[in-house]
């Protein structure tokens, strides 16, 4: 990966946590496994809006999605990002 990808990467990272509404969210799957369809209703944003959120997280490699039948089930992509922002969290408070 070349450095000027690497950069950006990290970019689409980390401003996909600068939203608070989308740092809501991952806070909430931090606890585990969500469908799509418990979420916005506790955050009180669209579902449109809510699914655009979690799109980009997605797209920013910190959440995972798949199919369950109809319904979308997101959770935080791996261990290590996990760790990760469990990491922050400590350092931060």
């Amino acid at each position: 990966m070349s450095e000027d990808s690497s950069i950006h990467k990290r970019h689409g990272f980390h401003s996909a946590l600068a939203n608070l509404e989308r740092l809501k969210i991952v806070d909430k799957l931090m606890k585990g496994e969500i469908c799509q369809c418990d979420i916005f209703p506790d955050l009180g944003l669209s579902q449109s809006t809510v699914s655009a959120y979690l799109n980009q997280l997605v797209h920013a490699g910190i959440l995972k999605v798949r199919k369950d039948g109809t319904r979308k089930m997101y959770s935080i992509a791996s261990s290590e990002i996990k760790d990760l922002l469990t990491e922050i969290e400590r350092v931060i408070t």
